[in-house]
Order: structure tokens, then C-alpha cells, then sequence
């Protein structure tokens, strides 16, 4: 005969104002949901003083308020076609720089306005690595650097990885949803342990070419993950799945989201020499960002269990827990919406 554990009442308010406080991060995170991945400026060098570069936007900005490349005065343009492809128009250069790129400015102009979006340059040269650089959507001008040292490469690719994180809304609202359901701090400490290991193992796996998984059918099942946790969380049931096993169920996910990470890197690329470093830099980097978001959570909690203490305003266990479902299934139901129609 089995018998069923019962959440404690403390565990049920500490589940009740995780919910409430959360909805507010939850509610903000839907209205302001959009894609933020970066432009991204590819320039590889095909001989001498000869770089071909691919310019892709994300699908968010609008066509007449797509970026260009300001090249330096040195440079001359050799052929230039824009391509309409979805998801997003990309743009094709070839340009000609006597003297190579090295300690020259190459910008990146809006014709309208920037929307707040990052600009990720990677830079291929014949016999020197690949270098990377992230801008804020507030700097419009990038130097191309010598060769970077080993430490240079290890905060960049650290920095690409918080960045990561922080934009990547999606997965900021899955680890939300975990800290919903697991609702005690052992739980919460051994559910999110289980998303980092698992996470960290596929994008590792990912990025060195032992497993690959196309990358639309992989964003798709990471926004269906998140629509899963929404239902166990709007259903009022401590019996359920994910209220039962959150650590199994985060630890499960945390393998797909994994390779979500690796598209990204991938996309970036790594540095031949240092590709140990830049690997475990940008999952650092990751972790740090996740755990920042975490302890953001945690510090809207306790100020909000101090501030409830003082006010007779309760809200039921029932509304709370579905306010947060919806919070977080109503983006998620658009992103999966919205990655299903990229299916070719």
C-alpha cells in the first residue's frame, strides 16, 4: 500500500508566493517576448586581402530597417547581393582591404533606429583565429584586434555566454517554471543542478560534432517543454508529474535545451587553438547568467513573503498557481507556433 506524501503548509505558501511574485517577471517577460538573438556579421578572408562576409538580422526587424556594414575607408566593395530567404532577408559581400582587416574600425548602421539588439561579429583570417566580438545594442563600431591571447578569448566566449542566457527568454522562463514546481529548497537546489549537468553535457556533445539535432525541430520541443511545465503548474494537482519529479523532469529537458546552447555556439563559432577554453568559458558563462537570473527571483520572493506578511491581501493557492500557468504557456504557445512554421 502506498501512501502519498502530503506538501507541507509551509511548502504550499512558499509555492503560493513563488507564483504570485513570479507572474510579475513572468507577466513582463511575455509583453516584452521578441527575438532578441543578435545581428550577426560572419567575415571570412578567401586569399589576401579578399573577405567574403554574411550578414543575417533576425526575423524581428522590420525590412526597411535592416543593418548594413560600414566597411573602412580602405576597403572597396566588390559584389553585394541581399537575399529575401526566410526566415530573415540575409546579405552577401565581398569586399577587398589592402593590409588585411587588423586594427580598423568596421561598424554596423540601422537606417531607422537600433531595436535594442546586440551585434556578433566573427572574424576568420588565413593563419590566425577566429576571432569574436559582441557589441551592445548602444556601440556601433568594433576595432579588430590582434590576435587575442588565451585570457581575450576566454572573456569573450564568458561574456557571450551571460549574454546568451539573459536573452534567451525562453530558456529563462523554463528554469521560472522549475523553481515553481519544486516549490523547497532541496528541491530547488537538486532540480536546477540536474538542468545545469544535463545541459552542459549535450552542449558539449553538440558543439564537438559527437551528436547533431536540426535546429528547428529542437527550438520547437524547448518552447513544447515549456508549455508542459505551464500545464502542471495551472493544474492544481501536487500528484502530477512535474510536482512528483521536477528533478527528473528538469534534468530530462535540461538535455534538450542543451542543444539549443550549441546552435547559438555554433553559430559563433570556436577558436581553433583555444577550443577547450572557449567551450568551457561560454558554459561558465552561461551558469553565471542562470544563476544571476536565479538569485533575481530569489530576492523578488523574499521581498515579496515580507511584504505579504504585513497585509491582509491573500491570493488562493488555486489563482496564483494558474495566473503563473498562463504566464508562462502564452509565450510559450507563440514560440511554438512561430518554430513550427520555420519547418521546411
Amino acid at each position: 500500500m502506498s501512501v502519498k506524501r502530503i506538501p507541507s503548509r509551509a511548502a504550499t505558501e512558499r509555492s503560493r508566493i513563488w507564483s504570485a511574485v513570479l507572474l510579475l517577471a513572468l507577466a513582463s517577460g511575455a509583453a516584452s517576448a521578441h527575438d532578441a538573438r543578435p545581428v550577426s556579421i560572419d567575415i571570412t578572408e578567401q586569399s589576401t586581402g579578399l573577405y567574403l562576409a554574411k550578414l543575417r538580422a533576425p526575423p524581428s526587424v522590420e525590412l526597411d530597417n535592416l543593418p548594413s556594414v560600414v566597411w573602412p575607408s580602405a576597403c572597396r566593395v566588390v559584389n553585394r547581393e541581399i537575399k529575401f530567404d526566410p526566415p530573415a532577408p540575409n546579405e552577401t559581400t565581398l569586399i577587398q582591404c589592402a593590409g588585411g582587416l587588423e586594427g580598423r574600425y568596421i561598424g554596423v548602421r540601422f537606417p531607422i533606429f537600433n531595436p535594442a539588439l546586440s551585434t556578433l561579429f566573427r572574424l576568420q583570417e588565413i593563419g590566425r583565429q577566429t576571432v569574436t566580438q559582441v557589441l551592445p545594442p548602444d556601440q556601433r563600431d568594433w576595432t579588430v584586434p590582434r590576435d587575442p591571447t588565451w585570457r581575450e578569448v576566454a572573456i569573450g566566449y564568458l561574456k557571450l555566454g551571460i549574454e546568451h542566457i539573459w536573452q534567451g527568454v525562453d530558456h529563462l522562463l523554463f528554469v521560472t517554471g522549475v523553481l515553481i514546481l519544486s516549490r523547497t529548497r532541496k528541491r530547488v537546489v537538486l532540480a536546477i543542478t540536474g538542468f545545469t549537468l544535463a545541459h552542459s553535457l549535450t552542449l558539449c556533445a553538440s558543439v564537438l560534432g559527437v551528436v547533431r539535432l536540426p535546429i528547428p525541430p529542437v527550438e520547437a520541443a524547448i518552447a513544447l517543454s515549456i508549455l508542459f511545465l505551464a500545464r502542471e503548474i495551472a493544474r492544481p494537482d501536487p500528484y502530477g508529474l512535474a510536482h512528483r519529479f521536477p528533478i527528473a523532469v528538469s534534468s530530462i529537458f535540461g538535455l534538450l535545451h542543451g542543444f539549443g546552447f550549441a546552435a547559438a555556439l555554433r553559430e559563433v563559432g570556436l577558436p581553433a587553438r583555444e577550443l577547450a577554453v572557449g567551450l568551457l568559458c561560454f558554459n561558465l558563462g552561461v551558469e553565471i547568467g542562470q544563476l544571476a537570473f536565479i538569485a533575481l527571483l530569489v530576492a523578488i520572493f523574499v521581498a515579496a513573503r515580507r511584504a505579504l506578511q504585513s497585509t491582509t491581501w491573500r491570493l488562493s493557492p488555486f489563482t496564483a498557481h494558474v495566473l503563473a500557468g498562463y504566464g508562462l504557456g502564452v509565450p510559450a504557445a507563440f514560440w511554438l507556433m512561430e518554430r513550427l512554421a520555420l519547418f521546411r
